[in-house]
């Protein structure tokens, strides 16, 4: 001990030895200090100087203004003013040219335009197709690296105070009407016109369900007719006459459909097709059956075939007949009454004309099998074959004639009462025409026409009946308000102050902050940054300006009794001294001269002196060493402390490979510990980092002692051999 303690009292005398070894080792001793001291002053608190920074805003708004509403509305005005008395940044208002070209310039920081149609834009909030109005942002990223992100929160405020601003005016007007509409409602006057309003949209509600329930039967009616046509053209493809009778009438059936009127009578006429075409269909059949027979004896297979085919065209058809049965029953109740006893006949005969088809089908195949079993047709099954195909047309031929007669004219005088409904619902027209505008287009045969006319026709159905749900609905809670009075509630409530609850709702939510840790400002907040920092720079200097080890005379001087871990230890106490008068000036400056408000001061200053002897430890132990290679890895660590110490940002915002850095990082634990000194600790954190740090020294102690000596030699032949370049050190 009496050895180190020599070493160690001679490194004291040889600095004092003169004046300028004194201004040196005070250099040494103040310069971390200024280093903190400059840096935390100029952070002390630089967002309360953002008002110094220029943004220019251009004010092109046109406004917006419309028959709904009185007056002329100018959200960019509104802008304008409330910015007027906003002092967060220095607000410029000027043109958008000189705008864009001042942020180019330098001139601002940043500018916000504008638009002309923004007014407008805003009150899309009452479309259906509303969108975002939209600011122009200009920022000039070139100037500063922090302006442009401190220019965006000004950006943002003002898309904040937009947003608010709007929808307290919006809200405001809103309720200002409200409350003159409930100031009027009181009068008897008033009461008269709500109670009949009330009814009629009750009356409304039902037209409108009985429109609905109607379209829906007559779609229905449509799709039967389609499957009609189509068993008709089928069956007909043996005879040529008849299937040209056929053609023309679907070519007659090519017709542009405009509205739902239209498609309607196109679906009536249709259906008066398909009962002409089929009776045609059958009365051509008889012909057709019997040359199959006269052909049964030469082409058995084909003639059964044949007839086989014809038998399950008739089955199909009778699957529609039964099909328009049901619907025509459904559609019984809603036609006039005097046509509701056509309807039966037309309905019983149809009955008949299945019953007469099925029976058909079952005889076809039984002569069909006949003909596969080599067995003779007989001519009696022939002639009931024959008269099954007369009485189906003769009954076709009733329905028909008792259709066009009575049904017909009926349907069409009830499309042109429907017609004169429509203005009963002009308030839905609007939404209903994008219903009906696929029914214009031109279609190229009865078919594709009456799929066209069945679609438009179901989607007019659930209009409406989505139309008559609405307004029952809203009839109810209309009747409730009449019958209990809470008309009176709502005119007290919104007439007391408008203007004061359309506030509340624009802003509802009201931000109280809660510092966990309190500090005082910016500046504070980087002093343990800017403290360790520099007590590593000035820990570097002490090692490139004093001597990691003794000369050659001083070693003779203290006699071959000094050992390796004397010279060591001993001479690192230089250094131990000069790395805690550091600290204690840089730590005790920041508390003296710029007057940090810290809530463990006592902490704060032994965390600067723990965190200044390790540093100087690590740093001599490397220079010692390793020599001019160990001053390269101080320098290494230096860099990696700025971003991976976590003094400046958080952790987890930085890449991977800092946070994987950041355990081995002497500063990390120290940023710890001065933090907990100056907002408060919380459980051990402050001496859980000291420990952190304290584990650095083992390590640097083991390498030093038991490198010390092994390496001598090879760092005294590398200074030697840097020393003979003459400009190497």
């Amino acid at each position: 001990m009496s050895m180190m303690w020599r070493i160690f009292t001679g490194d004291v005398q040889r600095l004092s030895r003169n004046i300028v070894s004194i201004i040196i080792t005070i250099g040494l001793i103040v310069i971390p200090g200024l280093f903190t001291w400059f840096n935390v002053s100029a952070c002390w608190d630089p967002f309360a100087n953002t008002k110094n920074l220029q943004f220019a805003i251009a004010n092109e708004d046109e406004g917006y203004s419309s028959d709904l509403l009185p007056m002329k509305i100018s959200v960019g005005s509104e802008i304008v003013n409330s910015l007027r008395a906003n002092s967060q940044l220095d607000w410029t208002f000027t043109s958008a040219d000189q705008a864009i070209d001042g942020t180019k310039s330098g001139k601002y920081y940043a500018a916000v335009v504008i638009p002309k149609h923004f007014s407008r834009d805003m009150m899309t909030f009452f479309d259906a197709d509303a969108h975002h109005a939209t600011l122009d942002y200009y920022d000039n990223e070139k100037t500063n690296a922090l302006a442009p992100h401190l220019t965006g929160e000004g950006a943002d405020e003002i898309s904040a105070t937009i947003n608010q601003t709007f929808a307290k005016e919006l809200v405001s007007s809103a309720l200002s009407i409200a409350t003159s509409l409930m100031n009027n409602l009181s009068k008897p006057e008033a009461q008269q016109r709500l109670s009949s309003f009330n009814q009629n949209i009750g009356m409304l509600s039902t037209t409108l369900s009985d429109a609905s329930t109607a379209l829906s039967t007559y779609q229905a009616l449509t799709k039967t007719t389609q499957t009609l046509l189509d068993s008709s053209a089928k069956l007909m493809n043996g005879a040529n006459d008849t299937a040209s009778k056929s053609a023309d009438a679907l070519n007659n059936s090519k017709q542009g459909v405009q509205d739902l009127s239209s498609a309607m009578n196109t679906s009536a006429n249709a259906l008066t097709d398909a009962l002409t075409n089929s009776t045609n269909a059958f009365s051509g059949l008889g012909d057709k059956v019997n040359g199959l027979f006269s052909d049964a004896d030469k082409q058995a297979g084909d003639s059964a075939n044949a007839l086989r085919s014809i038998a399950k065209s008739v089955a199909s058809q009778a699957d529609s007949y039964q099909q328009l049965h049901d619907d025509l029953n459904a559609l019984k109740p809603r036609l006039p009454e005097r046509v509701q006893p056509v309807v039966a006949s037309i309905v019983s005969r149809l009955e008949s004309v299945i019953q007469l088809q099925r029976t058909l089908v079952d005889n076809l195949n039984s002569a069909a099998q006949d003909i596969n079993s080599n067995v003779q047709v007989s001519q009696g099954k022939r002639d009931e074959i024959n008269k099954l195909i007369d009485q189906a047309a003769g009954l076709l031929g009733g329905i028909k004639t008792d259709y066009s007669s009575s049904i017909k004219p009926d349907l069409s005088s009830m499309l042109d009462s429907f017609s004169s409904a429509g203005s009963l619902l002009a308030s839905t027209a609007t939404d209903l025409k994008g219903t009906f505008s696929d029914l214009d287009s031109t279609v190229d045969s009865a078919d594709k026409q009456l799929d066209r006319a069945n679609k438009t026709i179901g989607k007019a159905s659930d209009a409406l009946k989505q139309a008559s749900t609405q307004l029952t609905s809203f009839q109810q809670k209309f009747s409730k308000a009449l019958e209990s009075g809470d008309l009176d509630t709502l005119r007290s409530l919104l007439g007391s102050d408008p203007s004061q609850l359309a506030s509340m709702l624009s802003a509802p939510v009201k931000l109280d902050r809660h510092a966990v840790f309190p500090i005082d400002n910016f500046g504070a907040s980087l002093t343990p940054f800017y403290t360790f920092l520099p007590l590593w720079v000035g820990a570097l200097l002490l090692g490139v300006t004093l001597k990691p080890a003794l000369s050659r005379k001083r070693r003779k001087a203290l006699g071959p009794k000094l050992k390796p871990h004397q010279e060591f230890l001993g001479h690192y106490g230089i250094y131990a001294v000069l790395a805690m008068l550091q600290a204690v000036f840089d730590c005790g400056g920041t508390l003296i001269f710029l007057r940090l408000h810290v809530v463990h001061p006592w902490l704060f200053i032994l965390a600067g002196v723990v965190s200044s002897l390790v540093y100087s430890f690590i740093i001599y132990t490397f220079i010692l060493i390793f020599a001019n290679v160990g001053k390269a890895i101080c320098v290494l660590i230096l860099i990696m402390q700025i971003s991976g110490s976590g003094g400046a940002y958080p952790l987890s915002i930085l890449p991977a490979f800092v946070s994987n850095v950041h355990p081995f990082l002497p500063v990390s634990y120290s940023v710890t510990m001065m933090r907990a000194a100056i907002a408060g600790l919380y459980n051990n954190d402050y001496w859980i980092a000291m420990g952190g740090l304290l584990c650095f020294v083992p390590p640097m102690l083991i390498i030093g002692l038991l490198l010390h000596k092994p390496l001598s030699k090879f760092n005294n032949w590398y200074v030697g051999k840097v020393e003979s370049t003459k400009i190497l050190t």
